[in-house]
């Protein structure tokens, strides 16, 4: 998937030399926004970038700003300049690579509030990570859907493109191959929703990162790590469980095909979060606190051959340039895809194509 090659005149042509990950950067390196030289907080709206720019860049795009360069449209952006030149700072997120697609708009976030409120409330009555996920007590997963939540009618179809006094995206440029076809409107609707999930399911609530503890002082190194990790996972599967329901046809499974599924997609998802979380220049894997983790760290919380096998499959989809909308649809695959759950799965398939086409 390739973004536009412009947008309000400006060129994306760099995209492909800044491509990176989202989220935050180890707290050992101290990198550089790439517009104005600021000290970068993390990856925003898919480039390196310091708050303020963050900031400034969704302001721009939500209230679709026109700005009016009076020096020259050619000022070298620095951290004197940025509140000088709207127009510039503008150009210069634009050609660093942030991506107008990427910002979410505020009734998107508000209707993201409700959502969270919603998790919250429900939280009880859907099954968490280990035992309680096969407890009978528990209703079925059903999608946690409040009123003005996204569909794959609602969930950001953005259409923007900086021309002139107005923002229109095009929905998800796609390359054109050879022989193939290019997606339909729904199809990209569908990739849009599982991206904005993906996103929304993507880093467990600054509570639960609380109560995990990250300093290793004076205590068993080995068994904390070990811990540390195994609750970094339960907090993962949660949130795989939370995308999961919102996947379309996932509420029409029947209980027992639901819980199935989760069972047996959880290792190849939390396979793919891992890859997502991978930072190639330090080799390890970075949690949602920003904290590092180096095959080695993995080896030393008693992981072993597990270590080798996850950090190989990171540097491999890491080298393959794999984007979030890829990595949406190979985990939406991945929970569509357990083996033992295949008749069953079938069953309830056949029978909402005989709906549909009823």
């Amino acid at each position: 998937m390739s973004p536009p090659s412009s947008v309000n005149g400006y060129s994306m042509d760099s995209y492909g030399d800044l491509k990176k990950k989202k989220g935050p950067i180890p707290r050992q390196q101290e990198e550089l926004c790439l517009v104005c030289g600021d000290r970068a907080s993390g990856y925003h709206y898919n480039a390196l970038t310091c708050e303020g720019c963050k900031g400034f860049f969704r302001r721009s795009i939500t209230k679709n700003a026109v700005y009016q360069c009076k020096y020259g449209n050619n000022c070298e952006m620095d951290m004197y300049m940025r509140r000088k030149c709207q127009e510039c700072r503008l150009k210069k997120c634009l050609n660093v690579g942030m991506r107008p697609e990427c910002v979410v708009p505020e009734s998107q976030c508000q209707v993201k509030r409700d959502q969270k409120k919603a998790r919250e409330k429900d939280k009880k009555d859907y099954p968490s990570v280990g035992s309680p996920i096969v407890e009978e007590k528990h209703t079925p997963l059903s999608p946690c859907k409040p009123k003005g939540s996204p569909s794959s009618a609602s969930a950001p179809a953005y259409k923007n493109s900086y021309s002139g006094s107005s923002i229109s995206l095009s929905p998800l440029p796609m390359t054109r191959l050879s022989g193939v076809k290019p997606l339909t409107h729904e199809q990209q609707e569908l990739i849009h929703t599982l991206v904005y999930y993906q996103e929304e399911f993507e880093q467990p609530s600054e509570t639960d990162l609380k109560k995990i503890k990250f300093t290793f002082d004076g205590e068993d190194t080995s068994d904390l790590r070990f811990k540390h990790i195994t609750e970094m996972t339960i907090l993962t599967v949660q949130l795989i469980v939370e995308f999961s329901k919102q996947l379309p046809g996932f509420d029409t499974l029947q209980r027992e095909d639901q819980i199935t599924l989760l069972k047996a997609c959880s290792s190849e998802v939390m396979m793919l979060r891992a890859a997502r979380r991978y930072d190639a220049n330090t080799d390890s894997i970075v949690f949602g606190n920003n904290y590092p983790y180096t095959q080695d760290s993995y080896e030393s919380a008693g992981l072993g051959e597990s270590a080798a096998a996850i950090f190989q499959f990171c540097r491999n989809l890491c080298k393959m340039k794999v984007d979030n909308a890829e990595y949406a649809l190979l985990a939406a695959i991945a929970i569509f895809s357990g083996k033992t759950s295949q008749l069953a799965f079938s069953i309830s398939y056949k029978s909402s194509g005989q709906k549909t086409n009823t």
